[in-house]
């Protein structure tokens, strides 16, 4: 996925991720233009956020990227979540 690719995906889905998307946004594999990758824990019923630098599509300079972590059981229910 290309960094512009990555920041539509966040945006498409409010800025709230989980499940299985909340996997393929994080992986370094898929995104190779990843440089850092930091969890920050929630308090309470917050279960904290994700904060990503990426390197730009045109290699210079880089961006930044913020999403909330939705709660596994909501990922469940809304089908975000693979089936074994």
């Amino acid at each position: 996925m290309y960094t512009w690719e990555m920041e539509k995906f966040i945006n498409q889905r409010d800025k709230r991720i989980g499940g299985d998307d909340l996997l393929k946004i994080i992986s370094q594999e898929e995104n190779p233009q990843i440089k850092v990758v930091r969890y920050i824990a929630g308090e309470g019923n917050n279960y904290g956020s994700y904060h990503i630098v990426a390197k730009n599509d045109s290699g210079e300079g880089t961006k930044e990227f913020q999403f909330d972590v939705m709660p596994h059981e909501e990922a469940k229910a809304k089908g975000l979540v693979k089936k074994k």
